[in-house]
């Protein structure tokens, strides 16, 4: 049936391809007629991909009241791969213009191809927009919430349960393997990509060591590989369970703790709400350097050339392109190593310890996260549509202050 649904959809699509090129030149001069008044944009938004679906609709709007001088009328529509969470899609639906793909997307496509790089007609560099490097969170709210109805069906059926969510603390895990990407209904071949995966195995550590201080963990994502903390009475194993719902992965994201995130965007409902965040993403220059209140740990460069890690100043050196796919890592001779389940525990405990005013900070540890944060990050950027897009700007986040006491030599 779903098969059948979207090829129903890609027959509509190519019809109304077709009458939007008969019809193009009154669409063209409707645009143009409007544009005394507003500017007309027609995007598209990566609905099949969780952490973009999140986080751009989040950034553009914040990004869109700060323009003053300049009135847009917008107009998206959704991914021909689908949607990701049809919940968060409609909860998107309420706050911006949101239209079906077969309707608005020939046009799109067709003022790409006259306008080409320079296509004022959408909004450049839209699914880029995943990182607050300007620091707007700090001065904004959420851009939308959760209904008092939808709050109290996902308390009632977490209760159903047996667990208490209003009486308990709890830590939201969004671990990347390799199963979501695997299960897409087109074929690929994902290895640029599976640097960034870790063995769910590695969390024990840090998981056992949060419920120690009765801090609940629910390993979260749609589709994962293998069970997680059976054991463990605290260690919610989500993701396998049967209450799991696209309305609960948001619920439980808005309302952690903070999130443990391997650079997945399962992650980045609990980003757009403000939650501190231990990032270990994969890739050193995504770190989620932006947000005050985290803490970050990558993985580690082993250069298989010098027998040894590589410092971070090495690793600032390459272009941010030129390290993203472990295809290119490869003929660096590059190997991604993954943090020890004792440094993600240490970093875990810092984060809490952090949250809870706990955490000691030696003269020590503040000289060597200056040193940390001093580092050249502003030259980590990449260009979009000839727009030169930063990745950082202020550096807040804290790096794991316990790897830097054990690898001073790293920052050097």
């Amino acid at each position: 049936m779903s098969n059948l649904k979207s090829k129903f959809k890609t027959l509509l699509y190519y019809a109304f391809f077709f009458i939007s090129v008969l019809i193009f030149p009154l669409i063209f001069l409707f645009i143009k007629l409007i544009g005394i008044i507003f500017i007309v944009r027609i995007t598209n938004i990566a609905t099949n991909r969780y952490g973009h679906l999140a986080l751009n609709p989040e950034i553009y709007l914040i990004e869109k009241n700060q323009i003053k001088e300049k009135r847009f009328f917008d107009i998206f529509y959704e991914s021909k791969y689908g949607i990701c969470n049809k919940e968060l899609f409609n909860l998107w639906k309420k706050k911006i213009l949101i239209l079906p793909r077969f309707l608005v997307g020939p046009t799109d496509k067709i003022l790409n191809r006259i306008y080409k790089d320079k296509n004022i007609h959408t909004i450049s560099g839209f699914n880029s927009l995943v990182r607050d490097i300007n620091c707007n969170f700090d001065n904004t709210n959420p851009s939308f919430k959760l209904s008092i109805k939808q709050e109290e069906e996902c308390v009632r059926v977490l209760k159903d349960n047996n667990i208490d969510i209003k009486n308990i603390r709890y830590v939201c895990l969004f671990n990347r393997d390799n199963a979501f990407l695997a299960s897409e209904n087109f074929k690929k071949d994902w290895y640029y990509l599976s640097h960034h995966n870790y063995n769910i195995q590695n969390f024990s550590l840090a998981s056992n060591a949060l419920t120690s201080k009765n801090v609940y963990v629910f390993r979260m994502g749609a589709k994962v590989e293998g069970e997680f903390g059976k054991d463990n009475p605290k260690i919610i194993d989500y993701s396998n369970s049967s209450f799991r719902t696209e309305l609960m992965d948001i619920f439980l994201a808005i309302n952690c703790l903070f999130g443990i995130s391997c650079g997945t965007g399962s992650s980045h409902v609990s980003v757009m709400f403000r939650k501190p965040m231990l990032d270990l993403n994969a890739n050193l220059h995504h770190l989620m350097t932006y947000m005050k209140d985290s803490v970050l740990l990558s993985k580690h460069y082993y250069s298989e050339e010098k027998k040894r890690n590589l410092s971070l100043n090495e690793i600032l050196d390459y272009e941010e392109v030129s390290v993203r796919h472990r295809d290119k890592l490869d003929e660096y001779k590059i190997k991604i190593n993954d943090c020890s389940p004792k440094e993600i525990k240490d970093a875990t405990m810092e984060l809490l310890d952090r949250i809870e005013g706990n955490f000691l900070i030696t003269n020590e540890i503040n000289k060597l996260q200056e040193n940390f944060k001093s580092k050249k990050w502003s030259l980590v950027k990449k260009t979009i549509n000839g727009k030169e897009y930063k990745f950082h700007n202020k550096v807040r986040a804290n790096y794991s202050s316990n790897f830097l006491l054990q690898n001073k030599e790293w920052l050097n």
